[in-house]
């Protein structure tokens, strides 16, 4: 399956590119939380990849949830909604 791709210079504001920079520092920062895979997906956004449908599947979300970090789960979903449903695919 191929990974949609968008025009990241043209449709992500400045905002976007700093709540995914706090969404990624937040993740490493949490201990013993395997982050490394959402992680990776946020920085593909950078390069205009579209992970937002395997971020909202991942595990890691349901594990911020029971560990307390739901608030940064609830971003993550956001982020993947905005990423999803307003950028235009190439």
């Amino acid at each position: 399956m191929e990974t949609p791709r968008f025009d990241r210079h043209k449709h992500m504001d400045s905002d976007t590119c700093k709540r995914i920079q706090d969404l990624i520092t937040d993740l490493i920062i949490i201990e013993n939380c395997n982050s490394n895979q959402v992680v990776n997906m946020l920085y593909g956004a950078f390069d205009g990849y579209d992970y937002s449908q395997q971020i909202l599947q991942h595990e890691l979300l349901t594990q911020l949830e029971d560990s307390g970090n739901g608030h940064i789960a609830n971003d993550i979903v956001d982020l993947a909604y905005i990423i999803s449903n307003t950028y235009p695919k190439l």
